[in-house]
């Protein structure tokens, strides 16, 4: 059975490149075309498409419209935004994720540029791959990912990296109890995360709901391309009481701070000679991921060894696993998102089926089970220390 998809997008120029290049996918119907809001919500209605490519800014009614009609009709439809590869078409991605769209690619100003409807065609595929596409060919052959010279410069998921293709070995390693996890746990000098499709969303909640002064610094790989991740680190910082930023190079890193590895580019933690330092180079990584959630992780699990607290969250594809496994190599302890409430249960469920997760928690409580390693942590620490 093919997956449904409707193209919306004003420019008829757009509109018939993108049902070309759907129409080349196996395992895909395009049911049909829109120039407007208006019309793209009459024909998810009529047609009732599996997915939607949505262009944002349209005449009649704009795409942001159009999501808000969806979710309140709660329509059975992914929307994935078709975005500008600009600051202001960053901004607008981020907030239909906000409101409930599904994911984002990327489109370039012009369809005649060297390899234009080929990079779209590939971010397509990643997305649509993980709704279940059945394709008549593997994934690997379809698109030979890992000779795509596109893909080391750092444009997958979400119009940014490359997704991991094939499974890792999952060689499990030993779990403790749940029961144990934070009586066991010593107090984090940091607080690591990784993720990609539906991350956006579940930082925003997990920030939300941050209450207390963590009095260490976060690090985020959030797969997503070149100035969207300045834009993603700009609306958590509107909600969250730590203070979020895009990282830079030399930066060292303070308490009450979370910072975002710019995307297309990676980011690792080096002592430097007055501490630690972030690092953002142009190293390529092992699952072509860029930024890559393994690099990071491996570089803190060097630094901090077992003082530091593992989060995986929502995404598709296997990074983050060999980077936990380094860390757990350390006795780190390892929170990841559950099934239910993860957009795509990929690298969480990866990582939690190779024995590196302590335990899986819904995004709506990912914010008070990291508040509670930090208290307990802390408050033994001073026991210990008042013994002493």
């Amino acid at each position: 059975m093919k997956l449904r998809l409707l193209v919306v997008d004003d420019s008829a120029m757009y509109r018939q490149a993108l049902k070309g290049i759907v129409e080349t996918i196996p395992g895909i119907q395009c049911v049909g075309v829109a120039c407007d809001g208006k019309e793209a919500l009459e024909k998810i209605i009529s047609e009732k498409p599996d997915v939607v490519t949505l262009d944002m800014e349209m005449p009649v009614m704009c795409g942001m419209d159009v999501i808000k009609a969806v979710m309140a009709k709660k329509i059975n439809t992914k929307l994935i935004i078709v975005s500008a590869c600009s600051q202001s078409g960053a901004k607008v991605a981020i907030n239909a994720l906000r409101l409930g769209a599904y994911d984002f690619i990327t489109k370039p100003d012009r369809l005649g540029c060297g390899g234009a409807k080929e990079d779209i065609r590939r971010q397509l595929v990643q997305k649509l791959e993980v709704m279940g596409v059945a394709f008549k060919e593997p994934l690997t052959k379809t698109l030979k990912i890992k000779d795509n010279p596109t893909i080391r410069q750092g444009n997958q998921e979400s119009g940014s990296t490359a997704v991991s293709v094939g499974k890792p070995v999952l060689t499990k390693v030993s779990t403790p109890a749940p029961s144990s996890i934070y009586d066991r746990a010593l107090l984090p000098k940091a607080i690591v995360m990784g993720s990609s499709t539906g991350g956006p969303n579940a930082l925003l909640k997990l920030f939300s709901g941050l209450q207390i002064p963590l009095e260490i610094p976060i690090f985020i790989v959030q797969h997503m391309p070149p100035m969207f991740t300045q834009t993603l680190a700009k609306s958590i910082d509107e909600i969250s009481a730590v203070s979020v930023k895009e990282a830079e190079d030399g930066e060292k890193p303070l308490p009450n701070f979370a910072y975002i590895a710019p995307g297309g580019r990676q980011m690792k933690l080096v002592q430097g000679s007055a501490g630690l330092e972030i690092k953002i180079t142009d190293d390529k990584s092992d699952n072509f991921c860029k930024p890559s959630v393994d690099y990071f992780f491996s570089s803190a699990a060097e630094l901090y060894e077992s003082r530091v607290l593992g989060v995986i969250l929502s995404g598709m594809g296997s990074d983050g696993c060999e980077g936990l496994r380094v860390m757990k190599n350390h006795g780190v302890t390892v929170f990841g998102q559950s099934e239910e409430s993860c957009v795509v249960y990929g690298m969480p469920k990866v990582a939690y089926e190779a024995g590196l997760v302590d335990k899986q928690l819904s995004i709506d409580q990912m914010a008070s089970a990291i508040e509670s390693v930090l208290k307990i942590s802390a408050s033994r620490q001073e026991t210990h220390a008042g013994l002493q």
